[in-house]
């Protein structure tokens, strides 16, 4: 359902020269740009399971459950989890991942600024340059994140620098530790990691600038606490298959408004109407994988059955003003594409070393394709943890919904057509989504 935007690729170079004389190749890079998949994407739109009923059949079974933790395990890692802060700024997992979303929302921020200025959320990353105030994570809830440029990316006008900062939102860890965490683990917004506890150990340094080094047995014990304790689970259906149990089922729905509203997350299409518009990216046991039809459709995307990533053309809307940066990504063979983003986001993984981005995505692909590219959130418990987005820019649910039918379905195409959707459609959507 979703292509890449290709209006923001620029080529230079000898790539350039010969793509003048290929209007037919310019024509489809220009008209037809590559399709890809959403992150909270049809994130007011979706819910797709596998299966012309709703029920989930993408997914692969999960692989066979290691010995659970011990309780002494678990105890450690809750432990670490709410109240460590391995000698840094005074932050703690908790901190940024509250116990009742996973998240923090702008109502959270508010709250705590109000009673206490001096919360620890309220230091480095979550302060306007670094150091001080607080008007954009009272507005938007994102905090400040500092990445590594790969080598393949460099900024058009300052190529000796080698990192650059990204507001985002707090990535919810519910559910995701339990269904995204394991084998082919999708973390983070840019899935620049493979496991927990490669998460875990970087936002410790990161966001709780550290003193003191974590060990292998803590990370083992966070993680395991992640992927076992009730908090991080959205529903009791949802816990019992991360334990080896069924694929949850999407609702039923109880109303006219719903029951329609359900239609748009099926991943069947059906010739002539609505329906699977969001199924095909937020598909499987966590609503958040690309279909099989969502996979025939991503195009030079190149998008697998299962990938938990795409394109929203959020960060190309860039609502929230964020500063812009001009990248150039050189293939290696000679193909340098400029790209214009405030966000990058997988543009700067590298998938030689990202499994999930490498088992879901075609290999021998410009690394461009991915500029604007995002980790799809799980849809399930979405009612709960505004506002969406990478960049946190829509504030409720029906701002997402919003900016599909304002923005994306307006650029792109549903099984070859162009849809609108109206106002009830999007009452139905929204419907749907509050009984995830």
């Amino acid at each position: 359902m979703l292509r890449h935007p290709t209006p923001r690729l620029a080529r230079t170079g000898p790539a350039a020269r010969s793509a003048a004389t290929r209007p037919a190749a310019v024509a489809l890079l220009a008209g037809r740009a590559a399709r890809t998949f959403t992150a909270l994407a049809c994130a007011a739109l979706l819910a797709g399971c596998s299966g012309a009923d709703g029920t989930g059949v993408t997914s692969p079974p999960p692989p066979p459950l290691p010995p659970p933790p011990t309780d002494t395990v678990l105890a450690l890692g809750e432990r670490l989890f709410d109240a460590e802060t391995f000698g840094g700024n005074g932050r703690t997992c908790v901190t940024c991942h509250m116990r009742e979303t996973g998240t923090i929302t702008i109502e959270a921020v508010a709250e705590r600024l109000a009673r206490d200025p001096a919360d620890a959320l309220f230091r480095h990353d979550g302060l306007d340059g670094g150091d001080a105030g607080v008007s954009r994570i009272a507005a938007n809830a994102t905090v400040r994140v500092e990445l590594q440029l790969p080598p393949f990316v460099t900024l058009a006008n300052d190529p000796a620098r080698r990192t650059i900062v990204v507001n985002r939102g707090v990535p919810s860890t519910i559910n995701t530790p339990a269904l995204d965490g394991g084998v082919r683990a999708a973390l983070m917004y840019d899935l620049r990691h493979n496991d927990l506890q490669a998460q875990a150990l970087d936002a410790v340094r990161g966001h709780a600038k550290s003193t003191v080094t974590p060990t292998a047995a803590q990370l083992d014990a966070i993680a395991a606490f992640e992927k076992g304790n009730d908090r991080f689970f959205s529903s009791a259906a949802i816990r019992t298959h991360a334990r080896g149990g069924p694929q949850p089922e999407l609702p039923a729905g109880n109303t006219e408004s719903e029951r329609r509203g359900r239609l748009f997350f099926l991943d069947k299409a059906v010739a002539g109407t609505k329906q699977g518009m969001c199924g095909e990216c937020h598909a499987g046991a966590n609503l958040n994988e690309v279909s099989e039809l969502g996979a025939r459709e991503s195009g030079s995307a190149g998008l697998l059955p299962g990938a938990k990533f795409g394109s929203t053309l959020v960060a190309e809307t860039n609502r929230n003003h964020d500063p812009l940066y001009t990248f150039r990504v050189d293939d290696g063979a000679g193909d340098v594409r400029l790209v214009s983003l405030p966000d990058p986001g997988i543009l700067l993984t590298d998938r030689r070393s990202a499994s999930h981005l490498a088992a879901f995505q075609q290999a021998g692909l410009h690394p461009a394709v991915n500029a604007g590219f995002f980790k799809t959130p799980s849809l399930w418990g979405v009612r709960l943890t505004p506002p969406y987005f990478h960049d946190n820019s829509a504030k409720t649910l029906r701002d997402v919904v919003d900016h599909y039918a304002n923005v994306f379905f307006k650029r792109f195409t549903f099984v070859g057509a162009f849809v609108e959707l109206t106002e009830q459609d999007r009452q139905d959507i929204v419907a749907f989504l509050r009984l995830l």
